[in-house]
């Protein structure tokens, strides 16, 4: 298969990816406290792994470095960092039509990182842009939209989904070794910026990660959020 890195490619290999399948692919999470066992770049990490399986099964797209810059977030755990609405907005918009201009006609944002402050807000910098730019569509959506696994959403915050998947992906980075149902009380930073969350200095663990994840159920997980995310993106290119 061709290079499908952005950062990767010179000036006639991204020509040719472009003229090939003009789709943008964006990996976006947060660096953020994911338990003891899962490093603080776990959201874009999973995502950026996810976007490049979408690339190898579409046979073509463009995939972008993935980025740290996000929303809450467990802003007051160790190592979390979360950024305005307003910042998350301006990067993002400029970011689409940097790619629009070399000739993007789909973007796929993929956001690794979860719950309404973030999912919300990049559905409405995705639709902002389309409705300021109808001749480009951008799908933006957590890996998780509209997928099943074993009748279960999978999606969570550092559980067997998160765990299984980053497993899949980097089974080198992996410290199940350190994982404990009882986590101890999380470091915290006092007054965090704007919107964060009120998190409590305990966490509590809803199963034992040790037991219920596997990279194995991982691979399974993104088999299907891959599956359905390049139905949506082959609808989008046929619309064109």
């Amino acid at each position: 298969m061709s290079k499908v890195k952005y950062e990767e490619m010179y000036p006639d290999e991204l020509l040719a990816a472009v003229e090939k399948m003009p789709v943008f692919i964006v990996p976006t999470g947060l660096l953020e406290w994911h338990g003891d066992h899962l490093p603080l770049g776990q959201d874009a990490m999973k995502a950026y792994g996810i976007c490049l399986e979408l690339a190898q099964k579409l046979g073509g797209g463009i995939v972008l470095p993935p980025n740290y810059y996000g929303r809450p977030g467990f802003s007051t755990y160790v190592g979390t960092l979360t950024y305005s609405e307003k910042l998350i907005t301006m990067l993002f918009t400029e970011l689409y039509g940097q790619l629009k201009k070399i000739g993007a006609k789909v973007i796929v944002t993929i956001t690794g990182h979860y719950g309404p402050c973030q999912v919300d807000l990049m559905k409405k910098i995705a639709e902002d842009f389309m409705a300021a730019n109808p001749d480009v569509k951008v799908i933006a959506q957590p890996e998780y939209e509209d997928v099943t696994v074993d009748g279960q959403r999978p999606a969570d915050h550092a559980g067997k989904w998160e765990t299984s998947m980053f497993w899949h992906f980097y089974p080198h980075l992996m410290r199940m070794k350190r994982f404990v149902m009882d986590q101890p009380r999380i470091h915290q930073y006092p007054n965090p910026p704007e919107n964060h969350y009120k998190e409590s200095p305990d966490w509590k663990w809803h199963e034992d990660l040790r037991e219920v994840s596997s990279p194995e159920l991982g691979k399974k997980a993104v088999d299907a959020i891959t599956t359905n995310i390049v139905a949506k993106i082959k609808d989008a290119l046929a619309a064109e």
